[in-house]
Order: C-alpha cells, then structure tokens, then sequence
C-alpha cells in the first residue's frame, strides 16, 4: 500500500534557521505570499517566487517531505495546464489562436493562463508547505491561542492533522493483512475491503480520545496548558515584519502595474513550442494515471 498511497505530509526534524523560527512567523510569511501569489497572473513574479521557495526548502532540508507533496500536485498542474490552454477561463473570448491541434485549438491567452495558474499554485504551495514541513503542530496552534484563538478549535485542528497518518498507517496494515491472509483481489477490490475495519477503528479512537477529554474536564473554563510553549525572539519580529513589509510593498506594486505586468498579448509562442507544451502535459498526466493504475493493479 506505501508503494502507490503518498505519504501525508508532516514534520521534519531540524535545527536549521527557518526550524528554529517562531511557527507565527513563518505563517505570516505564507499568508503574505499567498495574498501575493493571487494579486498577480505575471508568471515572471510567480516564477520568481517559486525559485526562492526551492532555495528555502533546500535550506531547511525538507526535501524528503517535499517530494510526495510534488508527485499529488502533478497530476493537479498538468490537467490545469491543458484545460486552460484549450479553453482559457481568465479571459474573455475572442482568443488568438496559436495552432489546431487535431480537434483542438491551443490558444496564447490560454498557454499564458496555464503558465500563470501553474507557477502561481507552486509559489503559494511552496511557502504553506514550508510552514508545515519544519513547525511541530502543537506549536503552531499553542502560538495561535496566544493570540486568543479558542482552545477548542486549536485542538480540533491539531487533532484532524494528527489523524491522518495514524489513519494513512492503519490503511496500510489493514490491506498488507488482507495480502497476508491470501486474498486474490487486485485493483481497487483490494482497497475496498480495507475501509470497514479502518473507519471502525478510527470512530473507536475517536470515542476514546472523547471520554479521555470529557474525564479530564477539557470543556472547563480554567486556565488550558501546554507542554510546547513557544517564545518569540528578536529574530523572529524581525522577519515577520519584514515579511509584512515586503507582502504588501508587492501587493501595491502588482495592483498599480497590473496592466502592464500582464504579457497574454505580447507573449510569443511558437506552434510547436505550444503543442510541445500542452502535449507533454497531457503525456505526463497520462503516464502518471496509468503508473496509478499499475501499481494498484499489481497489489
């Protein structure tokens, strides 16, 4: 099951500088560059970002946890860019043509479109996915109940992120004791099966996990602890302001300059550059759904 089910994204272990930083620093900066990231289609901007998000993953070491992140949003930004390039929904008709791709028309606004929503979906994914990759979960919801978010929902949230691998892992040994057991299903028939006795034993563990907290009075209204307490330094006010100061600067610069920032009319695109483009896209989302297929079918 591990071989084809990617792994849910969590935590790496690290004592680098972004590691180390306050988890609401490095949430002002995802939010700051996701506002960015929707404030602008120049792909040039959204590149640029992207290409400073790989510096900072590769600062943090956090490639091991970023791969399989990549391989579910593959599919994702392939269909985009084909969609888009053959019909173009962030501008209104009529569209240049750039070439007829058999019973297909690739247009240029819709390439740039593509290219836009493409790098836009990585800056964005890049810098959240950074947050989560080096902040413990505790200490992200215990920063945000300092600042007056309720308990309640702290601890839903925490709860829900720490269910899924523990889900994930159970899903795996269910289906490798249904494979020990001699089952000959293949497929999706091998998958199935294995629901019933995960959702069993997740609502289980989530009747335990309620009468532990009813019999250590969660609901009270006393005082709540934690044994993560996280404490912000000189450093980390530093770079969140620096992180609000840079977020709108770009935010301001982009709205005033929209116009002239957006290259769909002057963008020259070769014909074969563009069936290369959305053609190797569809190939690749291709090859990705039929490796799906030929792992879960070989289960």
């Amino acid at each position: 099951m591990s071989d084809y089910l990617p792994l849910a994204i969590a935590r790496i272990e690290g004592n680098t500088f972004i590691h180390q930083l306050h988890p609401l620093t490095k949430l002002i900066w995802a939010i700051g560059i996701l506002i960015v990231a929707a404030a602008t289609r120049n792909p040039g901007v959204l590149g640029a970002i992207f290409v400073l998000s790989l510096g900072m993953i590769a600062w943090a070491h956090v490639w091991v946890g970023y791969r399989p992140l990549m391989l579910t949003l593959l599919p994702i930004m392939c269909s985009v860019i084909v969609f888009q390039s053959l019909a173009p929904a962030a501008y209104p008709p009529p569209w240049t043509a750039v070439v007829n791709w058999g019973p297909f028309t690739i247009y240029r606004e819709g390439v740039y479109s593509g290219l836009s929503l493409l790098t836009r979906i990585l800056a964005a994914t890049n810098f959240a996915a950074l947050l989560v990759l080096t902040t413990h979960p505790t200490d992200l919801f215990s920063a945000l109940h300092g600042l007056g978010f309720p308990h309640e929902l702290n601890f839903m949230a925490t709860a829900s992120l720490q269910m899924i691998p523990i889900v994930q892992r159970e899903f795996s040994l269910v289906l490798e004791a249904q494979r020990s057991r001699g089952m000959k299903v293949r497929g999706f028939a091998a998958v199935l099966p294995s629901f019933v006795p995960v959702f069993a034993g997740t609502i289980e563990r989530v009747q335990q996990l309620a009468m532990s907290l009813e019999a250590r009075a969660f609901g009270s209204s006393g005082k709540k602890t934690s044994l993560r307490h996280v404490q912000a330094s000189a450093s980390d006010y530093a770079v969140a302001g620096l992180g609000v100061i840079v977020s709108a600067l770009l935010v301001v610069f982009l709205r005033m300059y929209d116009a002239q920032l957006d290259w769909s009319h002057q963008l020259f695109i070769p014909a074969w550059a563009a069936v290369l483009w959305v053609g190797g896209s569809a190939l690749a989302f291709l090859v990705f759904a039929f490796e799906m297929f030929r792992r879960t079918s070989n289960a």
